[in-house]
C-alpha cells in the first residue's frame, strides 16, 4: 500500500515540473518573436537621412555695351537649351529642386565688348570676359555640376 501513496503523492511534482515548462516555453516565444534589437546577430543602426532636397537658384548674367543685341545659349535644369536673342544687360534665374545639373551660357554679340557671369544659390561659380575677332565677341561660362 505504501506504494500506491507514493504514486499519488508524486503526480503533483509532474505537474508542476509541466506548468513551469509552459510558462518558461511561452515567455521565451514571445522575447524571440519581438523586436529587441541583438547587435550580436547583425542588426544594424538604422540608416541615417541625407537631408532635405532645398531650392536651387541657378542666375545667368550677360554685360557688355548698354542697348547691344546678343545672342545667349543657356541651360535649364533638366538639360533643355535655350536659344534667344537679348537686349544687354541681360539677367535670368531660374529655380530647382535637382540635386545636381550642369548650369552654362553662352552669348555672342557683334556690338562690342561683352562678359557672362554663372551665379549658384548666389555665389559666382563661373566668370568670362568676352574674346574674338572679326567684329564678334563671344563668352562662355560653364559651371559642369551645380
Amino acid at each position: 500500500m505504501k506504494k500506491s501513496d507514493a504514486r499519488g503523492r508524486s503526480w503533483w511534482i509532474v505537474l508542476v515540473v509541466i506548468a513551469v515548462m509552459a510558462v518558461s516555453a511561452f515567455y521565451v516565444g514571445k522575447l524571440r518573436l519581438s523586436e529587441i534589437p541583438d547587435r550580436a546577430i547583425g542588426h544594424s543602426p538604422a540608416v541615417p537621412q541625407a537631408g532635405a532636397v532645398r531650392d536651387k537658384s541657378i542666375e545667368y548674367e550677360v554685360t557688355g555695351q548698354a542697348g547691344a543685341s546678343a545672342r545667349v545659349s543657356y541651360i535649364e535644369p533638366g538639360g533643355r537649351v535655350v536659344d534667344d536673342r537679348v537686349s544687354v544687360p541681360w539677367r535670368v534665374v531660374l529655380r530647382t529642386r535637382e540635386l545636381t545639373t550642369s548650369a552654362g551660357v553662352l552669348t555672342q554679340s557683334s556690338g562690342g565688348a561683352v562678359s557672362c557671369a554663372v551665379r549658384v544659390n548666389g555665389f559666382e561659380r563661373a566668370r568670362q570676359a568676352g574674346s574674338g575677332t572679326g567684329g564678334s565677341t563671344v563668352a562662355n561660362c560653364l559651371v559642369p555640376v551645380a
